[in-house]
């Protein structure tokens, strides 16, 4: 009899492969189960005891009999809302290149972590500073926004201005921006252009994001866009900084339109004047 070990682990292996040879994402396979991402990534680096119930979700969201889960022979829950998509067009975007981009992203994360937890590293967001991880990933969603672009957008060499080039003639340049949680995005550069913001949470190992103490894993809660003069940024040069800093200042944030939120994942309080507004323009798309 095999030992509940090597069961998880032949039973995640197993999950794995059939994943990829659907080209599946680990988020892609947890919205067809209505599973969590992590909750997926823990199968298949043998970190959970499923149950069957789960197993059955899997075995649907892959199209396969359940005995082929257990046949050696033969890596998130998405649930945001786009709306606004009106706005992106404008640019060349759109609500699908977004949603892939944003699942491309959080793929990718989950496979580095999925690798440094193998080594006993920890996941990425205990080894590098969060500005650093911020910076991470507004380039792995530049390198999803080109692939996923049909060769319209094309990423800008590192450390230029702006972060994407339109290739296409009805597209525009956009800059990429991330922030933590309810963080204003900021960089060194104070220039007008479009402007596509994300910002992120750490969620826990189940899915979760808790308002008191931050998770491990980075996810997406909220993408706008749209145009900045100069005058949206606050500039400031203080001890310490490398340079200046231009941060995107509040009327700034106003000017530009959500286009993507994840309510559950909000760092905002449900009774939050802020959190309602995500609420209302969810409801009138």
């Amino acid at each position: 009899m095999q030992s509940k070990e090597k069961i998880l682990i032949s039973f995640g292996e197993r999950v794995r492969k059939l994943r990829k040879e659907r080209c599946l994402s680990q988020e892609q396979l947890a919205f067809r189960a209505d599973l969590h991402r992590t909750y997926i990534g823990m199968i298949e680096r043998a970190e959970k005891n499923i149950t069957l119930v789960n197993i059955e979700k899997i075995a649907v969201a892959l199209n396969v009999a359940l005995s082929t889960l257990f046949n050696a022979e033969e890596k998130r829950k998405f649930s945001g809302h786009f709306i606004n998509e009106e706005v992106l067009i404008h640019a060349g975007l759109t609500s699908d290149i977004l949603n892939k981009a944003i699942s491309y992203a959080h793929d990718i994360l989950d496979d580095i972590d999925e690798k440094l937890l193998n080594v006993k590293l920890g996941r990425i967001s205990q080894l590098v500073e969060l500005a650093n991880l911020s910076s991470m990933i507004g380039n792995i969603l530049g390198a999803g926004i080109e692939k996923f672009s049909n060769g319209k957008l094309k990423r800008n060499k590192p450390h230029k201005f702006p972060d994407i080039l339109a290739v296409d003639k009805d597209c525009h340049d956009i800059e990429i921006k991330i922030a933590l949680e309810k963080n204003k995005p900021k960089g060194h550069l104070a220039k007008a252009g479009y402007y596509l913001t994300f910002r992120y949470v750490l969620i826990d190992e189940a899915g979760g994001y808790q308002h008191d103490a931050r998770g491990k894993i980075a996810e997406i809660w909220e993408a706008r866009f749209g145009y900045l003069e100069e005058s949206h940024f606050n500039l400031s040069n203080t001890d310490g900084d490398s340079g200046k800093t231009a941060v995107i200042n509040k009327d700034g944030m106003s000017s530009l339109n959500v286009v993507y939120f994840k309510s559950e994942n909000c760092p905002y309080s449900v009774k939050s004047p802020t959190y309602k507004l995500y609420q209302n323009l969810i409801n009138n798309n």
